[in-house]
């Protein structure tokens, strides 16, 4: 009977170990699993916040290449409205209609400064062939290369060039 009993102990001892040998193989295959989880979401939040980043960049830019298109679909309008000022009787000067056009003039100014948009200095200024495009050449008492007459604004958005200014340039 003692011999049963520690025959029973054993048994029961191996059993006991061999329960212990699953539930450790169970726990370190959990184990190996959530580091692999973590794993797996550390990856993937960064992968988001690059892609969250990179999302945000591409947004900015085409932000600004419509900018700059809408821009350079009104400046023709401004270009009109500026001529056609330009060439205003004298008589007309301080006539209502004119004030109204001038004060339309500036109001496009005014939108187009608060969008980044700046004009290209011109008359008296060096010629640079990067802000300045010369349509002509004329014999004057400046030196040479100095910009005569300004023919049509440019301008800069965000100190990007957007259209150059054309110019006549003392030879």
């Amino acid at each position: 009977m003692k011999e049963d009993n520690e025959t029973k102990k054993e048994d029961l001892s191996d059993e006991v170990l061999k329960n212990k040998d699953k539930k450790e193989d169970k726990l370190s295959l959990c184990e190996e699993q959530r580091d692999e989880y973590l794993e797996l979401s550390k990856r993937l939040k960064a992968d988001f916040v690059n892609l969250k980043k990179e999302t945000g960049e591409q947004f900015l830019k085409m932000k600004d290449i419509v900018g700059e298109d809408i821009i350079l679909k009104i400046l023709p309008v401004l270009d009109s409205l500026n001529l056609s000022l330009k060439h205003t009787p004298e008589d007309l000067k301080e006539n209502n209609w004119v004030k109204g056009m001038l004060g339309v003039r500036g109001q496009f100014e005014g939108i187009l400064k608060s969008l980044g948009v700046e004009k290209i200095k011109t008359v008296g200024e060096d010629f640079d062939p990067a802000l300045h495009e010369a349509i002509s050449q004329e014999e004057s008492d400046k030196k040479e290369g100095v910009i005569l007459e300004e023919l049509q604004e440019g301008y800069k958005l965000n100190n990007k060039i957007i259209r150059a200014a054309k110019v006549k340039v003392s030879k």
